[in-house]
């Protein structure tokens, strides 16, 4: 089997970084991209390595010129992974309209641009060589259990989440499968600043209302107490598991196809916690909910609720 061709967006530290070894080391080629690129993985670039300067916060004429750039390195792409993101903490009363767009075009509107702009080629590809392609996201936990101070960024990745279960039944009838992986607590850099202010995207210098003050504190207290308790996962065995699920072998190779996979006993502990607390409450308010149907209402049609399902 030919060797398969990936573009991997934000590889300059955390998981895309050892996303983009672990694939060379299985034999397959990559386009590293993200921004400063050049100057932090020179070292890494091979025949099978090659980077791209790309940030998907740029215009949307800049992101397709990139594109084509990319599609021409070798002459194809089979899989696009989706990494690239960042998050913050700040109340929801002081974060501005820049803070909030910055966040959202991060992690969820540039994502968007780039696979849209990807897609044609990924559909045209597809056909032609008879495989199929996989569109994979960087998503959260965060998506199902946002934390306090984190509204934003939990916002920004429920809605990436929520993007890809639609994408994932738009295109899969294309030969084209979707995943959002929604991690837990993993050492990266993601909470680092994407520019010099750390105002702007870090939690220092901030001017959070006083009232907030012990709400905030009890949250950071909790992490800064024993941090990597709220970080099980490992840098170095996500990349074989996002793999093996990318390219449905290994660890996925017998499993229903998974649009939203959770990564780390935090993420799955908590979701699953809230899952069971969700259905609990809906019992509760079921009647409220099924109160305002018209009178008459004969239930909610089989048929749609097959065509909703998130299982193949």
């Amino acid at each position: 089997m030919a060797p398969r061709v990936w573009l991997v967006t934000g590889t300059t530290s955390g998981i895309g970084l050892s996303l983009i070894t672990y694939i060379v080391s299985r034999g397959d080629k990559v386009i590293a991209s993200g921004r400063n690129v050049e100057s932090n993985l020179a070292h890494l670039k091979s025949d099978s390595l090659a980077l791209l300067e790309l940030d998907i916060s740029s215009d949307r004429d800049v992101i397709a010129q990139k594109v084509k750039e990319a599609w021409e390195v070798f002459g194809h792409i089979d899989i696009l992974f989706n990494n690239a993101g960042m998050s913050a903490m700040k109340s929801a009363e002081e974060a501005d309209d820049d803070y909030i767009t910055k966040m959202f075009t991060a992690n969820l509107f540039g994502h968007m641009t780039l696979t849209s702009l990807l897609l044609p080629l990924l559909r045209s590809s597809s056909a032609q060589q008879h495989h199929g392609s996989t569109i994979g996201f960087t998503s959260s936990s965060a998506g199902y259990v946002p934390l306090p101070f984190m509204s934003h960024y939990a916002a920004s990745k429920a809605a990436l989440s929520t993007y890809v279960e639609s994408l994932h039944r738009e295109v899969s009838p294309l030969g084209i499968n979707c995943v959002a992986f929604e991690c837990g607590g993993f050492p990266t850099h993601l909470g680092q600043p994407r520019h010099p202010s750390a105002s702007v995207f870090g939690t220092e210098g901030t001017s959070i209302p006083e009232a907030y003050g012990p709400g905030l504190g009890r949250l950071a207290g909790m992490f800064a107490a024993d941090p990597m308790a709220y970080m099980p996962g490992d840098l170095v065995r996500i990349p074989s598991v996002i793999y093996d699920i990318m390219t449905r072998t290994g660890v996925a190779e017998h499993k229903p196809w998974g649009v939203r996979v959770l990564l780390g006993s935090d993420a799955y502990d908590s979701v699953k916690q809230k899952c069971e607390e969700m259905l609990t409450v809906m019992e509760e308010w079921k009647d409220v909910s099924k109160s305002t149907d018209r009178e008459g209402f004969g239930g909610t049609k089989e048929e749609y609720l097959k065509f909703v399902s998130i299982l193949d």
